[in-house]
């Protein structure tokens, strides 16, 4: 069914309900609140756990949004730092022309919940999912051309909005601990993310494509703004196509803005042509885009075929982890799962000698 949630990670809704009330009417300031039966948005929520809840006090009612920070046995990201996310919307607040949901409170007491948690202002829109793919099916594809244009062209002003952000804004992306800012440090992070990820199980294509990635980088990276996870897919969009709200920080770095046009671009491929469907007219072209975002930001595109490869790679071992969190059967299309790594050997022009099974 399309847009249909991934899992629900065995939470028990009536449970959470119950200790939510007491919790929120203490925010509310009232003496008690109602909540409607809880949902899982559709087509997301994967790497965190994300409940949409309607509360209501008498005559107010409130569209809320309740993100729990993952257990162990259900964390993609290595060092996902939770608080982050909260602080980024705090931050951005402040930054009208980037378009964020309102955060409310943050809870790190985990009686309530069983995890840390914090709970935004929900936003109204509709969302390109990616299963199905929104070239292939769904409202984007049911949309007029001149329609989706406006789509693009809207997405495009907020991802360029998010690359003007001063630095001091966003000074907490820093991860010192991995090196000094820049692509430097996110390399170093994503090494040790496939150590965290696959210990002694690392695939040989990985460190393949890890030490390309070391011999090859860029002389010149200084640090800059990513959101990371930079796609139309982390975005929403009111009826008239126009971007609501930007969505999903869990990848913000300091790795620099050209890293997100890369990371774009794969998704953009990836979800069209990558998928044997042809990209929807009226979507900017891999051409436009590029030449949009250098428009918009004044930035240049020196490096990004390195980028580029790295996208992949990222993305080839955030698919691996999360097939392993999923606990997949051996047997499930597990090759699938390696051809974001084979893209990007293609892309390095390294030969991928292993059998990927």
């Amino acid at each position: 069914m399309e847009n249909a949630p991934l899992f629900s990670k065995g939470r028990d809704l009536d449970a959470m309900v119950a200790a939510l009330r007491p919790w929120l009417a203490d925010r509310l300031g009232v003496a008690s609140v109602a909540i409607d039966p809880p949902d899982y948005p559709r087509g997301a929520g994967f790497s965190n756990e994300t409940i949409l809840v309607t509360v209501r006090a008498g005559e107010r009612v409130d569209d809320l949004v309740v993100r729990i920070a993952p257990a162990p046995e259900h964390q993609v990201f290595f060092e996902p730092k939770f608080h982050m996310q909260y602080d980024v919307l705090t931050a951005l607040a402040g930054h009208p022309e980037v378009r964020v949901p309102q955060a409310l409170w943050f809870e790190r007491d985990t009686a309530v919940l069983g995890r840390p948690f914090y709970v935004m202002r929900r936003m109204h829109g509709r969302v390109p999912v990616s299963m199905p793919p929104y070239n292939s099916s769904g409202w984007l594809a049911d949309a007029t051309p001149g329609q989706r244009r406006t789509l693009w062209e809207s997405a495009m002003r907020q991802l360029t909005a998010i690359h003007r952000l001063p630095m001091e804004t966003v000074s907490f992306f820093d991860r010192p601990e991995h090196g000094a800012p820049g692509i430097a440090q996110h390399l170093a992070y994503w090494t040790r993310y496939a150590d965290w990820a696959f210990g002694n199980e690392i695939p040989e294509i990985v460190r393949t494509l890890l030490d390309w990635l070391n011999e090859h980088r860029p002389p010149m990276s200084p640090p800059g703004v990513s959101w990371g996870d930079a796609r139309i897919g982390n975005m929403m969009f009111d009826n008239d196509f126009r971007v609501v709200g930007v969505m999903d920080w869990e990848q913000a770095s300091l790795a620099g803005p050209i890293a997100d046009l890369a990371w774009w671009l794969l998704f953009d491929e990836s979800l069209s042509v990558g998928q044997g469907v042809p990209r929807l007219a009226g979507l900017g072209t891999r051409a436009e885009t590029i030449a949009l975002w250098q428009e918009h930001t004044g930035h240049s595109i020196d490096h990004l075929h390195w980028h580029e490869v790295f996208a992949r790679v990222k993305a080839g071992l955030l698919s691996l982890r999360s097939r392993r969190t999923m606990q997949l059967p051996a047997d499930s299309g597990g090759a699938r799962h390696f051809g974001y790594l084979r893209q990007a050997c293609e892309l390095a022009e390294i030969t991928a000698a292993q059998e990927i099974r």
